[in-house]
């Protein structure tokens, strides 16, 4: 028998702070009180600052001597940096999926696809999103390269939380959604160009679409 670890206070801090980032309840830029949060999870302040300076470590939150801690928010170039990072490293990680665990791979991904379509029936769309994560995450568990993986990890909810942001713009999921279902598709035909290409089209959207996100924005007295 295993026995469970009950989580800490700074844990359970950081579980619902980045939650609550990722999934776009606190939104980006917005300052982010200590003293609110700690009332909130009936904890004192200390778990919650060891929190969030863990959360500034993951890119989420920033921290300023006489300003405190506040969501992270991303300039054009910034998001650029991100795509070109996920251009690099999910392509390279897929391509390793498949010349290693390319039938496991496609049928994972063909079962989120399938998870992915009862979500949007539903409407639920937080649960759509975190499948979306899901979904490119699988490629770095299946490309069986550690390294690949925690490089991927230390920023993919920083990637989660821009997703959400960017789910609120006309026909971006559900061009979004398109993709991962035609990823899957090449997946399992193990047609690696066609996969390069669909992802080139999938992150670059980003690009495309986060000036005219920027407007979803809202203004925050600092």
């Amino acid at each position: 028998m295993t026995l469970v670890r009950p989580k800490s206070l700074r844990e359970l801090a950081l579980e619902h702070i980045r939650e609550q980032i990722i999934h776009g309840t606190f939104k980006m830029g917005q300052p982010l009180s200590e003293r609110k949060i700690s009332e909130e999870l009936g904890v004192s302040k200390s778990p919650v600052r060891e929190a969030l300076a863990q959360l500034r470590e993951e890119g989420l939150v920033l921290i300023e001597p006489q300003k405190g801690a506040q969501v992270f928010t991303l300039t054009i170039e910034e998001v650029n940096q991100i795509c070109d990072f996920r251009q690099v490293i999910e392509t390279a990680a897929f391509k390793l999926a498949l010349e290693r665990n390319a039938a496991l791979l496609a049928k994972d991904m063909a079962q989120i696809v399938r998870d992915m379509t009862k979500a949007q029936e539903k409407k639920d769309s937080r649960k759509y999103l975190s499948l979306d994560s899901d979904f490119h995450m699988l490629i770095f568990r299946h490309c069986d390269n550690s390294y690949l993986q925690a490089s991927y990890e230390r920023y993919s909810g920083k990637i989660a939380a821009l997703r959400t942001h960017l789910s609120g713009l006309p026909q971006h999921t559900s061009l979004s959604f398109d993709e991962h279902h035609q990823m899957a598709d090449a997946a399992l035909q193990n047609d690696f160009a066609k996969v390069a290409d669909l992802l080139k089209t999938h992150i670059d959207r980003t690009r495309k679409t986060y000036v005219d996100s920027l407007a979803l924005l809202p203004k925050f007295e600092q």
